[in-house]
C-alpha cells in the first residue's frame, strides 16, 4: 500500500493557514484605548483588570497569527522536501517536524518580551525589566498587588 501525497495541495494549505490571520485590524483598533475609571483604588484596579484582559485578547491573536506563519513556512518546507525526497530526506522532513514548535515557541517568546518592553500603560519602567508582574505596565500584571491610586 502507497501513500499518496500532493505538495501542490499541502502548499495551497499552508498557504491558507498563513492568512488566517491576515486581518488582524480588529486587534490593532483595541491597542490604543486605556481605560479611565478615576483615581480612586477600586478605579485603579478596575483599570487594571480591564487593561489587562485587552492586551490579553490582542495578545492571544498576535501568538495565534505567529503561529500560524511558522506552520505555513514549515508546511510550505516540507512539501518541497518531500517533492524531492529519497532515503536521506526522510530524517530532514521528520526533524522539519519537530522543528515546528521551538519556532513557534521562539517567535511567541520573542513578540512577548517586546511587547512588554514598549508597553509602559501606567508607570514608567525605567529599568525596561521584561516579564515583570510588578512593574504596572498593564501587560502581564499580578492583579493580586496592591494598588495606589
Amino acid at each position: 500500500m502507497g501513500t499518496k501525497f500532493d505538495a501542490e495541495a499541502i502548499k495551497k494549505s499552508a498557504e491558507n493557514i498563513g492568512k488566517i490571520m491576515d486581518d488582524m485590524s480588529a486587534f490593532e483598533a483595541l491597542k490604543n484605548h486605556w481605560p479611565n475609571a478615576g483615581k480612586f483604588e477600586l478605579a485603579v484596579w478596575l483599570e487594571r483588570v480591564a487593561d489587562d484582559r485587552r492586551n490579553a485578547i490582542v495578545a492571544h491573536a498576535e501568538h495565534l497569527k505567529l503561529a500560524f506563519e511558522e506552520m505555513e513556512k514549515k508546511l510550505t518546507s516540507i512539501a518541497t522536501e518531500f517533492e524531492n525526497a529519497d532515503g536521506d530526506n526522510a530524517d530532514k522532513i521528520k526533524s522539519s517536524m519537530s522543528e515546528l514548535e521551538g519556532d513557534v515557541i521562539e517567535a511567541v517568546n520573542s513578540f512577548d518580551t517586546t511587547t512588554e518592553n514598549e508597553q509602559h500603560n501606567y508607570s514608567q519602567d525605567k529599568e525596561h525589566n521584561t516579564n515583570d508582574p510588578h512593574d504596572g505596565d498593564g501587560y502581564n500584571d499580578n492583579l493580586n498587588d496592591e494598588v495606589t491610586a
